[in-house]
C-alpha cells in the first residue's frame, strides 16, 4: 500500500488522546480515546521500517501531557534510533514532574500553544514560568476574534525571549477575524518584535517561513496523522473521516496539488500556500496578509544582515 519513493523524512502527528483540559472554541477534537500500547508497538515497527532518513515525531492531542505515562517509553525507544527527533505540542497547563526531565533530552523540543485570548490559553505568570523552564521552546498561536487585540502583548513576550513563533488562522475560518483587521494586527506584531531585535527567521505565519528547513504542510505525504486506534489520516483534522491506511499495513501517500496562483506567486519560495486541504479559494484576501507579512519579514532579515 505504501509508496516509499523519494521520501527524505517522515513526520507523523501522533494523536495520543482526545482528552483535553481546555475547551477551545475552534478545536476539532472530541471524545475520550487514548492510544494504547499495541498501537505504539505497531507504529514503532512501521516507522523504523520506513526508508526515510529522518523521523520527526509530533506528540499531540487533545492534550498529550494528560497521558504522558502512555507514550513516554515509546518516545524514548524511538529516540535511541539515529535520525529521530520529537516535538511535543502542549498547552503546558498540567505538567507531570517526570516530563521536565524528558524535555531536556537531546532531539526533544516542546511547542506550547498560547493564544493569549480573553479566556483561552491565556499568557499568565504560571504559563510564562513553565515556558522559561524549557530549552528553545516554540509558541503556537491561533489567531481568532477572541485574541486578535492581545497579540501585541504576546509579541512582546516572544520578542523579549526570542522564542520561535508559529502563527496560524483558524483552519476552518469559523473564528477568523476580518482580513483587514488581521492585516493591521500583523503589521503591529512586526513592529513590536522589531523593538526587541527579534530574529525573524524564527517566525512563521500560515505556512510562510524564512527558515530554510521549513517544509510547509505535506499532509498525506511525508506528514500524516495517526489516530488513537492506529488508523492513518492525511491530516489530524480529518481523523474519523477518510482513512488512508493504518500502522499495521502502512498508508497510501496522497500528493497535494499546488494551486496555480501559488506557482506563479513571487513569494512561492517562502510561502507554502497555507493549509492545502482547507484553504481552497484561489483569490482570498488572507493571501494579501501573507504577502504583506512575508515582504516585511524579508526586509527585516535583509536589514539585519
Amino acid at each position: 500500500m505504501e509508496d516509499n519513493s523519494a521520501m527524505e523524512f517522515i513526520s507523523p502527528w501522533i494523536h495520543t488522546t482526545d482528552k483535553c483540559n481546555l475547551k477551545c472554541h475552534y478545536c476539532y477534537v472530541k471524545g475520550n480515546n487514548v492510544m494504547e500500547d499495541d498501537v505504539y508497538d505497531a507504529l514503532r515497527k512501521f516507522l523504523l521500517n520506513s526508508p526515510a532518513k529522518k523521523r520527526h515525531l509530533r506528540f499531540a492531542g487533545g492534550e498529550p501531557l494528560l497521558v504522558f505515562d502512555k507514550w513516554e517509553n515509546f518516545a524514548r525507544k524511538m529516540l535511541d534510533n539515529e535520525g529521530t527527533s520529537v516535538e511535543v505540542l502542549t498547552n503546558l497547563i498540567s505538567v507531570p514532574e517526570s516530563f521536565w526531565k524528558f524535555s531536556e533530552l537531546p532531539y526533544v523540543n516542546v511547542s506550547v500553544s498560547v493564544d493569549n485570548g480573553k479566556s483561552i490559553k491565556v499568557l499568565d505568570k504560571s504559563i510564562a514560568d513553565k515556558i522559561q523552564r524549557l530549552k528553545n521552546p516554540w509558541i503556537m498561536t491561533t489567531v481568532t476574534d477572541e485574541n486578535i487585540d492581545n497579540l501585541n502583548i504576546l509579541a512582546a513576550f516572544i520578542g523579549k525571549n526570542n522564542y520561535g513563533w508559529c502563527i496560524t488562522t483558524d483552519y476552518f475560518e469559523k473564528t477568523m477575524p476580518h482580513w483587514s483587521i488581521l492585516y493591521q494586527r500583523m503589521l503591529e506584531v512586526i513592529e513590536v518584535l522589531k523593538e526587541f531585535d527579534y530574529d525573524f527567521n524564527r517566525i512563521s505565519f500560515n505556512n510562510c517561513s524564512m527558515n530554510k528547513d521549513f517544509s510547509g504542510c505535506r499532509a498525506g505525504d511525508e506528514m500524516f496523522a495517526v489516530a488513537p486506534d492506529g488508523k492513518i489520516y492525511a491530516c489530524q483534522t480529518l481523523i474519523g473521516k477518510n482513512s488512508i491506511g493504518d500502522v499495521w499495513n502502512g498508508y497510501e501517500r496522497k500528493k497535494i496539488e499546488q494551486r496555480n496562483t501559488c506557482g506563479t506567486c513571487e513569494l512561492s519560495k517562502v510561502c507554502s500556500g497555507w493549509c492545502p486541504l482547507y484553504f481552497k479559494p484561489e483569490n482570498n484576501p488572507v493571501c494579501d496578509v501573507i504577502k504583506m507579512f512575508s515582504t516585511k519579514i524579508l526586509k527585516e532579515i535583509y536589514n539585519a544582515k
